[in-house]
């Protein structure tokens, strides 16, 4: 009997611990593969209280994520596809014996003839197989973003 018991909490404590940095970055990869819309756009200039609802300059727009790491921007409101690349990413915070851990996503759009037309470096605040969360910030403010799988 102790030896199942034995067997039993090496069992847990072996799959508790196993679930490296590494592993919860691939699953993340892969539940972003695939296509999202934008469903909610907000944005805060810095030094402003409230935010703004900023969705009708992304209404339409989807952005699509392949496995090689590429990924398009199809803009609605201009009719053009930009061609891309991503990288998913984490970082560590340490504080005494705390530990944090964030996701950050890198966009790279390019215009067609091959000019970088824009990026969004974003840290990733919610990424589950419908939904995805983030927050990109500029020179002059910050995006929320809030996007949904078609």
């Amino acid at each position: 009997m102790r030896t199942l018991q034995f067997i039993v909490a090496l069992a847990i404590i072996t799959t508790t611990f196993s679930c490296s940095d590494y592993a919860r970055l691939e699953r993340k990869e892969d539940r972003l593969i695939g296509a999202w819309e934008f469903d909610k756009a907000f944005y805060r200039g810095h030094g402003q209280i409230f935010r703004d609802n900023v969705i009708d300059q992304f209404n339409g727009d989807i952005i699509e994520f392949y496995e090689d790491y590429t990924a398009i921007y199809d803009d609605y409101s201009e009719g053009i596809v930009y061609a891309g690349e991503w990288e998913l990413f984490f970082d560590r915070q340490w504080e005494g014996d705390d530990t944090d851990i964030e996701f950050f996503l890198d966009m790279y759009f390019f215009e067609p003839y091959g000019q970088e037309s824009f990026a969004y470096f974003t840290c990733v605040n919610l990424i589950t197989r419908n939904k995805l969360h983030v927050q990109a910030r500029t020179r002059h403010g910050l995006y929320t973003f809030k996007l949904r799988r078609l």
